[in-house]
């Protein structure tokens, strides 16, 4: 992965030199150097180090579980409840993070938008190109991120799924029930979850599409002009 981020730099410093090939002043060569900082901090943050899934897990490990789980003194309904609303919680602080990353991710990319035009009016091809550069690795960041670029509606589908399976579990009669319950429900929660609850979404939603005429009131005179149908995905025109 580094690698390859050692090519994307190595291109859009190449495409910028292109772009203006006068040698660099020292003023110049300086704002560079500091507008390369915070890239390369952005560029290399994005980077993740890949592992094969995880194992059966060990006897022994297995074994610290059932203890732990054992040795709690709590009613097994209580250890039910208390565990799925502290999962709930985790869940609504992790999401909050996220949501104000977005927020802070998306006023960035604003102020480097400005930023980039002023430069650009003032002559800099160089620091405009690194700007944009900069935007576009931020947006693409945001994109890709475990929520995508609108963590509410992520949250809102999350919530869904949390609520209709509290819904439908079966209350605990052992603790080793109770466990299971709430590591299945805290996984509502984790990214395979997340993202298979985003792809399910997408893929079974209903779309239909609806006569133009037929969205507007039946005291509303109907038009004389052709109009589209009206495509309504989810319910939602």
């Amino acid at each position: 992965m580094k690698n390859e981020a050692h090519e994307i730099v190595r291109r859009a410093v190449q495409a910028i030199y292109e772009a203006d090939p006068t040698p660099p002043s020292h003023w110049k060569a300086r704002r560079g150097i500091k507008l390369a900082a915070p890239l390369a901090f952005l560029l290399f943050a994005g980077c993740s180090n890949y592992s094969m899934p995880p194992t059966t897990p060990a006897p022994t490990d297995i074994g610290a579980v059932a203890t732990a789980v054992s040795a709690i003194d709590v009613p097994i309904k209580d250890y039910y409840t208390y565990g799925t609303a502290l999962a709930v919680k985790n869940c609504v602080g992790w999401f909050s993070t996220q949501i104000a990353g977005a927020s802070q991710n998306s006023a960035l990319v604003s102020e480097l938008g400005l930023i980039g035009a002023a430069a650009g009016a003032a002559g800099g091809p160089i620091a405009a190109a690194a700007t944009g550069f900069g935007a576009a690795t931020i947006g693409n960041m945001q994109a890709n991120s475990a929520v995508g670029i609108e963590p509410v509606v992520t949250y809102g589908l999350v919530r869904k799924v949390q609520q209709a399976w509290l819904a439908a579990a079966t209350t605990p009669t052992t603790k080793a029930e109770a466990y299971l319950l709430l590591e299945d429900f805290a996984e509502k929660c984790q990214l395979p979850d997340i993202k298979k609850a985003v792809a399910d979404a997408v893929a079974s939603a209903p779309v239909r599409a609806i006569p133009a005429a037929s969205t507007f009131s039946p005291s509303t005179p109907p038009s004389r002009m052709v109009l589209p149908p009206v495509i309504v995905i989810g319910g939602q025109p």
